[in-house]
């Protein structure tokens, strides 16, 4: 259901879903509650999507979509924990133009994973979203992260060992990822078929073994890494990653492309400051990928994002520029502006839902997106999020 994903054929297409928010930098590790225990964390959503002027016109379109979200976990001791998350959203891209309810909607396993934590590391090993764009992990909105969620890599199996220490004043966090694309019987869906991922796919990170490596540096002023764009004063992230070739696709066969490893660097920065009863969060990023997705072509992808929070709205807008440079053509480019306002109630509102760990959110934005062929959309989106979450403590034996 998440709007504005450009295919690279330059069609403006509905991406195929991704969840709004991606998972924490670092683990935490049963906080809230004393091992041994379990926890849950799930989101409810639906979503409306009305895209009410394009060029060309054919584009419009009108859809509405829910999203569960179900994350659990199981601590058997405070230094280890056993985690998934269970997703049911749409997993069918509609036709451009095409409108839907509540349709080709599919059940899958987004993670499972385990984590160890010993003295300042902590080790993530199974199938998780690996740690790169800043702005895609915690930019707030509905639509804001949608150009820049392109160059995630999520859903891959592998190992990540994240180390914390204290540098220059500041948190730091370091963390280093091995892994492919997940082809498991998890990578498939339930209800809706959205297919299994396979080796004749292709792409970046989609091979045999643990063939692509990533290298992440956070770095907060105020806060915990973790925690930095909501609660720290300044912080950065600098970011490293290297995506082996997949194998050939037919497509590639017939153009006479050789896929290529991808390389992606990326610089984050993000400020929070503070105005009598307002708080002012600042975030900028930009990245650059040689050989975006295994593709001949390069991409430098920048960010800017501004979320002016007034109890109990957030005022945010967001700019994204990809400008794509095309090997043996001439460069395109593709952007999205939005604009958001995000209403979330208050602590004492909070108390007046039927039980403690409950909260709600509704959001409306407008965005504004032109893909590399020069086809815009106008969308007007509005979303409701009702979330709760509890956990259990056992009995030591």
């Amino acid at each position: 259901m998440r709007l504005l994903a450009f295919v690279r054929a330059g069609t403006l297409l509905l991406a195929l879903p991704t969840t709004a928010m991606a998972e924490d930098a670092v683990p935490a590790l049963a906080e809230g509650c004393t091992a041994p225990c379990a926890g849950y964390d799930v989101s409810a959503e639906i979503q409306n999507d009305w895209l009410f002027a394009a060029s060309p016109s054919l584009l419009r379109s009108d859809e509405l979509q829910p999203t569960l979200t179900v994350d659990l976990f199981f601590a058997p001791t405070d230094y280890l924990r056993f985690v998934t998350s269970i997703i049911t959203e749409p997993v069918v891209e509609p036709e451009p133009g095409e409108n839907m309810i509540f349709e080709g909607i599919g059940t899958y396993l987004a993670e499972l994973y385990t984590t160890v934590e010993a003295g300042p590391a902590t080790m993530r090993l199974g199938k998780f979203d690996t740690i790169f764009s800043l702005a895609s992990e915690v930019a707030p909105g509905i639509n804001a992260t949608e150009l820049v969620s392109d160059f995630d890599a999520d859903e891959r199996v592998g190992a990540e060992i994240v180390f914390d220490f204290d540098g220059l004043g500041m948190d730091q966090a370091l963390a280093a990822s091995a892994f492919t694309t997940d082809r498991s019987i998890f990578s498939d869906s339930l209800l809706t078929n959205r297919e299994r991922t396979r080796l004749s796919d292709g792409g970046a990170g989609n091979t045999d073994g643990l063939s692509s490596l990533s290298l992440v540096l956070d770095g907060c002023r105020g806060a915990e890494p973790t925690d930095c764009y909501m609660d720290g004063d300044f912080g950065y992230r600098l970011g490293f990653r290297y995506q082996r070739a997949g194998e050939p696709t037919g497509e590639d066969v017939e153009e006479g492309l050789t896929p290529e490893d991808e390389l992606a660097y990326l610089a984050s920065t993000t400020a929070s400051l503070e105005m009598n009863d307002m708080t002012l969060r600042l975030l900028g990023e930009a990245a650059y990928l040689r050989h975006f997705d295994s593709g001949p072509d390069d991409a430098l992808v920048l960010t800017g994002s501004a979320a002016l929070e007034v109890e109990p709205l957030t005022y945010v807008a967001t700019y994204t520029r990809q400008l794509n440079l095309v090997a043996g053509g001439p460069d395109t480019r593709e952007q999205l502006a939005d604009l958001e306002v995000i209403y979330e109630p208050d602590d004492e509102q909070g108390e007046d839902m039927p039980f403690e760990g409950t909260g709600w959110t509704l959001a409306a934005a407008y965005t504004f997106a032109r893909n590399a062929d020069e086809e815009t959309a106008h969308i007007f989106s509005v979303r409701a999020v009702f979330d709760f979450d509890g956990d259990v403590e056992f009995d030591a034996p």
